[in-house]
């Protein structure tokens, strides 16, 4: 009560001192300033309770726990070694045939995922998740030039990387894949090391080829292949052996000649792909840039393209019978199923 009466009392000053005007001051009847202090009084209790609210609504904010970005430091530091050999184990190759016999891309990445403990077929990433176009429309920069169930002819890192990411995010997984391309040999042996097998272009057989032009696609780009293009999974490797250990989509788990297959990797333009973080990882999902960089198009709209793009059975057997009556090793410039 003392609280406010002091508080009317400093009221009456104010109301005083604000009719003054022009150097005159102006008289208030008794009526006016009694409802004047009244309202002064509501307001200031409004106003406190207002105040209390807001700082109780602060503190709970503040109090719930804020959720992190899920991020790892792929980096190779100076001080940082590779040992001269060393294995992940429990990497078992996906084989891309029958189903996809120009999918070694999309294959490569699901024995990884499968790695990673994630529950997909390659089939599913496929269709479900990896931009496809037409031949002829786009380079393999920008999508999956063809159809990987007959006659595609393939994708670069970066589409591979948004294939993994749009998956990631229809499980709201904190995953995320990675282009590491541009990344000499060396320093991709460090992710294995790292624990982290790593998707890797090379050729088929490690056959020497290098990329042919093919035409202006659609779009402007000029589009080149390597006929021999194929996609492994890099898991261990032996300096002294000069070896290496893949999982191979058209061979299963071998072993290479470790300078030939560096060989290949930097001719394929040191094309690699590594995923952070596994099917128990926690915490907030991350889309990376690489989820929107190929293609505006929604996720429906790339199904439902992918769904007329897919072969009826009769399809892909007349393909594998013309395939089998070719012999694309002795044609460079021929398409060879990878």
């Amino acid at each position: 009560m003392i609280l406010k009466l002091a508080k009317y009392l400093a009221l009456c000053t104010a109301l005083t001192l604000v009719m003054c005007s022009c150097g005159t001051i102006n008289s208030v009847p008794d009526s006016d300033i009694l409802q004047s202090k009244m309202a002064s009084v509501n307001t200031t209790e409004a106003v406190t309770t207002a105040a209390e609210t807001v700082s109780e609504t602060v503190t709970e904010t503040i109090a719930e726990p804020i959720t992190e970005q899920f991020t790892v430091d792929i980096n190779r530091h100076e001080f940082e070694t590779c040992p001269d050999n060393f294995e992940i184990g429990g990497v078992e190759a996906v084989l891309q045939e029958p189903e996809l016999p120009t999918g070694c891309e999309v294959t490569a990445l699901t024995t990884l995922l499968n790695y990673l403990g994630f529950d997909v077929d390659k089939e599913t990433l496929a269709d479900d998740f990896m931009p496809i176009t037409l031949i002829g429309e786009v380079v393999m920069d920008e999508a999956y030039v063809g159809n990987p169930h007959i006659d595609g002819f393939g994708c670069n890192a970066n589409v591979i990387v948004q294939t993994a990411d749009r998956y990631f995010a229809s499980l709201d997984s904190p995953c995320y894949g990675v282009d590491l391309t541009g990344t000499e040999f060396d320093d991709l042996l460090y992710q294995v090391t790292d624990g982290r097998p790593t998707l890797t272009w090379t050729t088929i057989n490690l056959t020497w080829c290098r990329d042919e032009y093919m035409w202006t696609a659609g779009n402007g780009s000029d589009f080149y292949f390597n006929p021999f293009q194929h996609c492994v999974v890099l898991y261990g490797y032996d300096k002294n052996a000069k070896t290496v250990k893949v999982a191979d989509p058209l061979k299963g788990n071998v072993e290479y000649d470790i300078d030939r297959f560096r060989t290949m990797y930097d001719i394929m333009g040191k094309q690699a792909v590594v995923i952070c973080g596994d099917s128990e990882t926690g915490g907030h999902h991350v889309t990376s840039d690489a989820e929107r960089a190929v293609t505006m198009k929604t996720y429906n709209e790339l199904t439902s393209e992918n769904e007329e793009l897919k072969p009826e059975p009769a399809e892909i057997e007349e393909n594998e019978a013309a395939e089998k009556e070719s012999s694309p090793l002795t044609e460079p410039s021929a398409r060879v199923g990878r």
